[in-house]
């Protein structure tokens, strides 16, 4: 008899315990996943970079006075000019095949190379999330899988062959040896000159450290 008078104590105790709902968090940030997969192309990592360095220098599509009212620095910028899962019918995508006075970024910069294309058409497809990952290798040391594509993303807009700002080219293995001994790129790229580079924004913490590692083992052309 005291069993059951216990249990149904137990039960109504239950009953009578409540808890305010959980509610979402009405902005949420990026969908951090601790592992970068290589078939996934992350928002935070490899698509805002790109934009920030090649759409929003002054007079274009930065925070402070952006051309057409049209800021690509922040997700919600960008996806203005977005369609989820769809490309083709996106303007950020569609605008990189524009030539003359239409080309984005426009002349005297350089059109952004087949691979900063697939990764951004690559995203759209994959549903444009707002996402990230977390790993950072720095153990490598190679200059055509980790310090190439940095180069190609961040700088070759204004330092490509065709467009050298300040004469600086960073076209290739040998041009970046060349700006690393000679054109004080090191102090520009840890903003530690009068001109920082990118201009926009600085490099993330694991880009910083892939360069220095590059460096540190003597700039190989691997």
């Amino acid at each position: 008899m005291k069993s059951l008078f216990t249990s149904a104590v137990a039960v109504l105790m239950l009953s009578a315990c409540t808890h305010d709902p959980i509610n979402p968090d009405p902005n949420p940030g990026p969908n951090l996943s601790h592992s970068c997969h290589p078939d996934t192309v992350y928002f935070a990592n490899e698509v805002l970079p790109l934009f920030t360095a090649n759409c929003a220098s002054s007079g274009c599509h930065g925070d402070s006075n952006p051309a057409d009212g049209l800021s690509l620095t922040t997700y919600d910028g960008i996806m203005d000019q977005v369609k989820a899962g769809d490309p083709m019918n996106s303007e950020v995508y569609e605008v990189l095949f524009e030539t003359g006075n239409k080309q984005m970024p426009p002349p005297p910069a350089a059109p952004l190379d087949s691979l900063l294309k697939w990764k951004i058409y690559t995203w759209i497809a994959q549903g444009a999330q707002n996402n990230s990952c977390s790993d950072c290798d720095t153990t490598s040391g190679s200059f055509s899988q980790t310090i190439l594509p940095i180069v190609q993303s961040q700088c070759q807009s204004c330092h490509s062959s065709g467009n050298a700002s300040g004469g600086v080219v960073l076209s290739d293995h040998a041009h970046v040896v060349a700006a690393v001994n000679n054109s004080g790129l090191v102090a520009a790229i840890h903003r530690m000159n009068n001109s920082p580079m990118p201009p926009a924004a600085s490099l993330s913490d694991c880009e910083l450290a892939q360069f220095d590692k590059w460096i540190a083992d003597g700039m190989p052309n691997n």
